[in-house]
C-alpha cells in the first residue's frame, strides 16, 4: 500500500515536471514579432499591421502604427496607394488600407505579400523621408 503511493507521487511528479516543460519549449519555440528590431528600434514606428510573417486573410487591413508628428504613404506588392483609400486615424497616428471593389488592391495576394512604407517628420516633410518594408502571407 505504501509502495502505491509513493509510486503514484513520483508518476504526478513526473507528469508535473513534463507538462511544465511542454509549456516552456511552447513559449521558447513559440513566433512572435516583439523583437523585430526593425520596429523596437525604430522610434517612429510603432507597430506593423499586420506583423511580419504573418498569415491574414486576403481582406486583411495593412498599415502602420506611427509615432505622433509623422505622415506616411503605403505600397503593397508594388502598388502605391492612393492618399484618399489610406484611412488615417490621427489619435493613433495609424495608417491603413483596406483591400476592396474598386480599390487600387482588391485582395491581397494568396502567397506573400510585401509592404513598402515611407514616413517622414510632419514637420521636415517627405524630402526627408525614410522607409520600412515587410511581408506576410494571405490566404
Amino acid at each position: 500500500m505504501l509502495e502505491s503511493i509513493v509510486l503514484r507521487r513520483v508518476l504526478l511528479g513526473i507528469a508535473a515536471l513534463m507538462g511544465a516543460a511542454a509549456i516552456l519549449l511552447a513559449l521558447f519555440l513559440a513566433d512572435t514579432d516583439d523583437n523585430d528590431v526593425t520596429v523596437t528600434g525604430n522610434a517612429a514606428v510603432d507597430e506593423l499591421i499586420p506583423p511580419r510573417n504573418a498569415e491574414v486573410l486576403s481582406q486583411e487591413t495593412v498599415g502602420i502604427d506611427l509615432a505622433t508628428g509623422y505622415d506616411a504613404r503605403l505600397a503593397i506588392n508594388g502598388v502605391e496607394i492612393p492618399s484618399d483609400q489610406i484611412r488615417h486615424l490621427p489619435n493613433l497616428n495609424r495608417f491603413t488600407f483596406r483591400p476592396d471593389q474598386g480599390k487600387a488592391i482588391e485582395n491581397l495576394r494568396a502567397e506573400q505579400n510585401c509592404v513598402l512604407v515611407t514616413y517622414w517628420r510632419q514637420e521636415v516633410g517627405p524630402a526627408d523621408a525614410d522607409t520600412i518594408s515587410w511581408c506576410f502571407t494571405a490566404s
